[in-house]
C-alpha cells in the first residue's frame, strides 16, 4: 500500500467481506467436518484442513476487532495461533502413516505463527516450535522452503541467532537479496537507540509498502509480489514484534514505538502473558487419531 491510512481502509474492508461471506466455509463447516470425523464419518485427512480454517477464521476477527474497535482481543489470536500449531501437528502425524502424504502450513505462515507465539508470551512453546520447523525445513513436508517471501526468512534467522543456531543456507531455497532484512540481521544485537530506532523505521516503511494483495511494478515495468499479501498481516507487524520480543528477552537496549505503524495498539505487546488455550474438540480428535495409531506420536 502507498501508506498506512490506504491498509487500514483496506483491511477493514476485507475483513467486513470475509467475516460476513466466508463464515460458512471457515467456522461452520470447519466445525461440522470435525464433528463427524469423531462421529467416524469423515477420514482422518479432514482435521488438518478444518483447524487451518479455524485459525484463518479467529485471526480475521483478530484483526478486525482491533480495527474496529481500537482494542485487542488477544483470546482471538490466542485460538488461531493454537489451531494453526495443531494443523501442522495433524500434518506431521499423518506424514508418518503415509509415505506419500506431505501437507503441511506453508512455512512463511508457520513461521509467522512462531513470531505470534512469541507475542503473546508463550517463550518456551515458541522454542519447541521453532526447533520444530528447522528439524523439519527439508523433510518432504517442506522441502527446504521457497526463497519468497523473504520475510519468513528474517524471521528463521532471528530464530536461529536467538537460540545460538547456524541456518545451513545450501540446503535450502534461501532468497539471494533480503533487502532490508539483511541491514537488521547484520545489527539484530545492537544497543544503539539511534541505530534501532532507524533500523525498526526502516523495517515499517517496508512493511506498509509491501503490503498488497495485487501484483506491482516496480520503476521500470518489472511485476512482482510484494512480501506482504495477506491483509491479515497489512497493519500487524509480526516480524518486527518478533525481533523486538528476542531482544527484550536477551536484556538489550528496548525499543520506544516511535512511527505510525508501532504506536498502532496492535503492536503493542500484551502486558501480560496470554494464557494458552485449550479446545476441546481439537484434544478429542487427537485422542481418537492416538488411539487408533498407538504407535505413532505427535511431534508437539
Amino acid at each position: 500500500m502507498k501508506n498506512l491510512t490506504k491498509s487500514l481502509v483496506y483491511t477493514k474492508q476485507k475483513k467486513e467481506y470475509q467475516l460476513t461471506e466466508l463464515r460458512e466455509s471457515k467456522r461452520e463447516q470447519p466445525l461440522q467436518n470435525l464433528n463427524l470425523y469423531l462421529e467416524n464419518e469423515k477420514g482422518r485427512g479432514v482435521p488438518s484442513l478444518a483447524f487451518d480454517r479455524l485459525s484463518v477464521w479467529n485471526h480475521w476477527n483478530f484483526i478486525n476487532h482491533y480495527i474496529n474497535n481500537d482494542s485487542v482481543d488477544y483470546n482471538y489470536l490466542a485460538k488461531s495461533t493454537l489451531f494453526s500449531i495443531e494443523s501442522n501437528n495433524w500434518d506431521f502425524f499423518i506424514g508418518k502413516l503415509v509415505e506419500t502424504y506431505d501437507s503441511a502450513v506453508p512455512l512463511h505462515k508457520a513461521v509467522k505463527v512462531l513470531g505470534q507465539m512469541l507475542y503473546l508470551g508463550w517463550r518456551e512453546k515458541a522454542i519447541e516450535y521453532g526447533n520444530f520447523l528447522l528439524k523439519n525445513i527439508n523433510s518432504k513436508h517442506y522441502k527446504g522452503g521457497v526463497s519468497k517471501p523473504i520475510h519468513s526468512w528474517f524471521m528463521l534467522e532471528l530464530f536461529c541467532k536467538w537460540q545460538k543456531i547456524e541456518l545451513d543456507r545450501e540446503k535450502l531455497y534461501y532468497p539471494s537479496d533480503l533487502k532490508i532484512y539483511k541491514e537488521v540481521l547484520d545489527n539484530w544485537d545492537t544497543n544503539d537507540s539511534n541505530l534501532l530506532n532507524k533500523l525498526v523505521d526502516k523495517l515499517s516503511d517496508f512493511h506498509i509498502n509491501n503490503s498488497d494483495e495485487y501484483v506491482k511494478t516496480d520503476k521500470n515495468g518489472n511485476e512482482f509480489s510484494p512480501d506482504f499479501t495477506s491483509s491479515d498481516y497489512f497493519i500487524f507487524a509480526i516480524e518486527i514484534l518478533m525481533w523486538l520480543f528476542i531482544r527484550k528477552d536477551l536484556g538489550l537496549v528496548d525499543y520506544t514505538p516511535d512511527n505510525e505503524l508501532m504506536t498502532l495498539k496492535i503492536n503493542q505487546f500484551p502486558n501480560q502473558i496470554i494464557p494458552y488455550p485449550k479446545e476441546e474438540i481439537v484434544e478429542q480428535c487427537k485422542a481418537k487419531l492416538k488411539k487408533e495409531n498407538p504407535t505413532i506420536e505427535f511431534d508437539l
